[in-house]
């Protein structure tokens, strides 16, 4: 093994435990956490063995390993994109009902500390 290939171990079960222990966690954190470990234990595989990426690549009909962990790259950064934009749009509704809330509260408030205007000329 190559100082370059443990370093690349160490960063990836460094990056793999700050994402299950330091991130907040939501909901399906076993799920999370098994995925974690399945990444950690493949991306170890194939930084001891290459060959076997460029194996399982010519398989599926890929040329080279580089170009299907290329390609699994693509797909996975879409799937993260999308799933960013659906927490930011779940956010983004929990911020406007919180508004909503906070508004209506005031207008309550505001309203039951100032005299009405249809008495006060009578």
């Amino acid at each position: 093994m190559t100082i370059f290939q443990f370093a690349l171990i160490i960063g990836v079960v460094g990056a793999a435990v700050f994402a299950i222990r330091v991130l907040p966690g939501e909901r399906s954190l076993a799920l999370k956490r098994i995925l974690a470990l399945l990444f950690v234990v493949a991306a170890i595989l194939a930084i001891i063995f290459p060959s076997t990426v460029t194996a399982i690549a010519n398989v599926l009909g890929i040329g080279r390993g580089t170009d299907l962990l290329l390609y699994v790259f693509i797909v996975m950064t879409l799937i993260f994109a999308v799933a960013i934009i659906r927490a930011k749009a779940r956010s983004d509704a929990r911020v406007t009902d919180l508004a909503r809330a906070v508004a209506l509260i005031e207008a309550r408030t505001l309203e039951k500390e100032s005299p009405s205007h249809g008495d006060s000329g009578k």
